[in-house]
């Protein structure tokens, strides 16, 4: 990496034809003459203004009206014409800045200081004053003009940025009390499938993060993760649809970004909740933050509990056929099921302040608990007259101490004061799953009477290790421009021990056709580059990532192997032209992978229900997407985004009729093509000064064709809607109310169709303490209406299933706030403020 703006430049001007060579070969198109240009515009610039002649400089000193030296206020340039920032700079620790190169033209002087009047200056630089010198200037104490001022500001549930959606979760009233993983559910644009894959915007494949930093976990797992965390501990959740290139590439979807709450006030600052709810089952939480933050140091520690018990029901149908379509046999069974989760999560948090530019940040997450589900079934198996042969009786009960944790140590160091930044990261997680599932199965006949029966034990010891490393430097241009780059480096390590043993004799056998031991690595090279620029009207974002991945497996019992070794890459591309003050249009184009869970490429073969089992492929390919959106947005408030994805080798999990007639067993596969269209429209308003609505009406439909596990697919989907309203009213100063509406229609993904539901919320909280209590009832799914049906179509197979559920709840919680709430003093804002936040700092 060139550590001068113009070695850079000359390294960009060298490479655009390479670079421009590689967006047309990646993009596929024959004449990509826009984007083509529009990078050679953005080089173009990028070097002439790095050669630009800048001749002056402007330099001073700052003191107070007793002639104190000002150390480290903000002195910003800007140009006359555009108020646009040209160059911002500190004072040093005697008061003095220094303005250096500054080209000819018509500027601006802004300087400001807590708690000192703001001064202003017109300055013209010119070939006749070239060095500037405006000597002493006096800041007036403005002590007098801050005393019992109150700032208040009503801060957005949604914002729509450049590249994201940003959900302010704490504006929410119905999400206090909740878990992080009921909150997801209510997003505008998210839905999880009855499987526990979440999709956005009407597309499977969405990546997760936690603070920037990717979870690698399975679906199953990170609804445990996810269903162990409380709501009031997180920030925002950002919705990406496109990520830019600084981001893992992973996640076809998009990226789902969650947010922690993290202190900015200075001294001792604290926080207590506690709650509880009815719903089928009880349910509890409670916890607490202590923060102490002063010059030196910024320290942050808390800890959860989440207690939550769920109950639902299912019946399903399930036709067998044979190969001219004739009914073999049905299986018809009804399903009864309860988890428990019991979590607790201790996070420790310190930032140290080794400068006015260097930050170490030290921090650590771990959550530890027990987690319990029980399954009882009844199926009745059914001949091609559908009379009754034969009843199975079927329970199954698991238990689990599952344990997580994650550290990271960053340096955060800001290289001056025009902005040029570097960030180091090092992480490395580890989650571990001990499941212990037993299986009882009773065989009847037709009349009741007993035929056989079998009892097994599975014991399951899963862990998970991931090591991570990453480095990112943020180079600021002149006229509001950056350059970025960066590379990461992480290894994955998961371990999958599965014992099953047979219940012979009143002595466990180890059965070896149901045992599997499964290791799988994979390590991700990645590095990218990234340009941003904006002018008066336009603004504009081009990047390029590079991923080299490298995926081993190897079953252990079998001694069968996986080794796959190849590199992929990434363009993205984001264009913003106000129009005027009212409409502006976006563009965004991006490319996109999802690679397969680690437990979906192990070929264990794992007991669900009496017929029912799930097996994992180690020959998936990971899908690739291809995504864009064009987005017009009308006074800050209605928006309209147009959406088009095209994806290959699509993973989707497929049900298959063994060779019996009578198990099925669930496995991932590649669809060879899939493409999808959506149109999206957010309207967001503060109507009245006491109610404020926010809305997301979206059409999308899904199409699959080609090849899939070995037939043909031409499926053309369903035209599917999706709605989400939220309504806050201000009853009064210390009253507040809060209704959340969702409603999804009937939709596909290839063969698997899911009927509609809703859901209907309400909140009411009251302000207690002067505004630093709460207490907030919440009443949820209050109609009873997640109920869904699933239908699953594949070959000799026909299953129907209806799903209940019990989410009905009611809940109160209590919350209190401590401390001096000090706001904390200004500090300048390195220009990789976004990497930090997206790494955790």
């Amino acid at each position: 990496m060139q550590k001068h703006l113009s070695g850079n430049c000359l390294f960009l001007s060298g490479s655009s034809s390479v670079f421009a060579a590689v967006f047309y070969r990646i993009l596929g198109m024959r004449k990509p003459k826009f984007i083509l240009l529009f990078i050679l515009l953005v080089l173009a610039e990028v070097q002439l203004k790095a050669q630009a002649p800048n001749q002056g400089s402007i330099k001073g000193s700052l003191a107070d009206d007793q002639k104190n030296a000002l150390p480290y206020a903000t002195v910003i340039l800007k140009n006359a014409e555009d108020s646009s920032i040209y160059r911002t700079v500190l004072s040093n620790d005697k008061g003095v800045f220094s303005i250096t190169p500054v080209a000819e033209g018509n500027y601006v002087l802004e300087i400001s200081m807590l708690s000192f009047e703001k001064v202003k200056k017109n300055i013209a630089v010119d070939q006749t004053r070239p060095s500037i010198d405006l000597g002493v200037i006096t800041l007036k104490n403005a002590a007098n003009m801050l005393k019992d001022v109150t700032i208040k500001a009503d801060i957005p549930l949604t914002e729509h940025q450049l590249d994201k959606t940003v959900v302010n979760i704490g504006q929410n009233l119905t999400t206090e009390g909740s878990t992080v993983w009921e909150v997801l559910r209510k997003l505008p644009g998210v839905q999880v499938t009855p499987d526990g894959q979440i999709t956005l915007n009407g597309k499977p494949g969405a990546n997760v993060l936690i603070d920037g930093k990717t979870t690698y976990l399975s679906s199953e797992d990170l609804a445990g993760l996810l269903g162990g965390m409380q709501a009031s501990g997180i920030q925002r959740i950002e919705l990406m649809s496109n990520p830019s290139s600084k981001y893992d590439a992973a996640g076809t979807a998009g990226i789902i970004n969650i947010v922690k709450k993290k202190n900015t006030k200075e001294g001792i600052n604290g926080s207590i909740n506690a709650g509880a709810g009815q719903g089928h089952y009880g349910r509890y939480n409670g916890g607490f933050t202590f923060s102490y933050k002063n010059e030196h140091i910024n320290l942050f520690v808390n800890n959860t509990y989440t207690y939550n018990k769920r109950f639902s029901s299912s019946e399903v149908t399930s036709d067998i056929s044979g190969p001219n379509n004739n009914l073999l046999t049905e299986q018809a069974s009804t399903n009864h099921s309860n988890s428990t989760n019991r979590n607790y999560r201790p996070t420790l948090g310190l930032d140290i302040y080794l400068s006015k530019r260097s930050t170490l940040t030290l921090s650590g997450t771990a959550g530890f608990g027990s987690a319990g589900s029980g399954l009882i079934s009844g199926m009745d198996l059914l001949d091609s007259l559908r009379n009754k042969v034969n009843h199975i009786a079927y329970s199954s009960t698991l238990h689990d101490n599952p344990f997580n944790y994650t550290a990271g140590i960053q340096l955060a160091h800001q290289l001056d004061t025009a902005g040029r930044s570097f960030t180091v990261n090092a992480d490395h997680s580890e989650y571990r799953n001990f499941p212990l599932q037993t299986n009882y199965n009773m065989l009847n006949d037709a009349a009741g009477n007993f035929v056989s029966e079998t009892n097994n034990l599975l014991v399951q010891h899963r862990q998970l290790d991931i090591y991570a490393t990453k480095a990112d430097y943020v180079q600021p241009l002149k006229n509001k421009g950056n350059f970025e780059a960066g590379i990461k480096s992480s290894y994955v390590k998961a371990n999958n021990n599965n014992t099953a043993y047979d219940l012979t004799g009143g002595q466990q056998v180890i059965d070896p056709v149901q045992s599997d031991y499964t290791v799988n690595s994979e390590n991700i090279n990645a590095a990218y580059v990234n340009l941003n620029k904006s002018w008066s009207n336009l603004s504009a974002e081009a990047g390029l990532r590079a991923e080299q991945t490298v995926t081993k497996g190897k079953e252990r019992l079998t001694g069968e192997t996986v080794n796959l070794n190849y590199l992929q890459l990434f363009p993205s591309l984001f264009l913003n032209d106000k129009i005027n003050e009212q409409n502006s249009l976006t563009l965004r184009l991006g490319r996109r992978t999802d690679r397969p869970d680690y437990h979906e490429l192990v070929p264990f073969r794992r007991p669900q229900t009496a017929t029912l089992f799930f097996q994992g492929n180690p020959n998936l390919k990971p899908q690739v997407s291809w995504h864009g959106e064009l987005a017009w947005n009308f006074q800050q408030a209605l928006t309209l985004t147009l959406n088009y994805d095209i994806v290959s080798d699509y993973i989707r999990t497929f049900p298959f009729l063994d060779t019996n007639k009578t198990t099925i067993t669930r496995r991932p596969v590649n669809v060879q093509k899939a493409h999808s269209w959506e149109i999206d429209l957010a309207y967001a308003k503060k109507l009245l000064s006491w109610w404020s609505t926010d809305n997301t009406l979206a059409f999308y439909r899904n199409a699959f064709n080609g090849q899939a596990a070995g037939y043909s697919l031409d499926n053309a989907g369903l035209v599917s809607l999706q709605f989400n309203t939220n309504n806050s009213f201000r009853i009064s100063s210390v009253l507040s109310a809060e209704c959340d509406w969702e409603y999804d229609s009937k939709r596909q993904f290839v063969n698997s169709t899911y009927g509609a539901y809703s859901v209907l919320d309400l909140g009411l909280k009251r302000s207690l303490f002067a505004g630093k209590g709460s207490l907030t009832l919440n009443a949820n799914n209050i109609l009873q209406s997640e109920d869904r049906n699933a239908i699953d179509r594949n070959n000799g197979l026909y299953q129907v299933t209806n799903l209940h559920f019990y989410s009905r709840s009611v809940s109160l919680n209590f919350a209190y706030r401590f401390g001096s709430g000090k706001t904390a003093k200004t500090k300048v804002n390195s220009g990789s403020e976004d990497e930090q936040k997206r790494a955790g700092s």
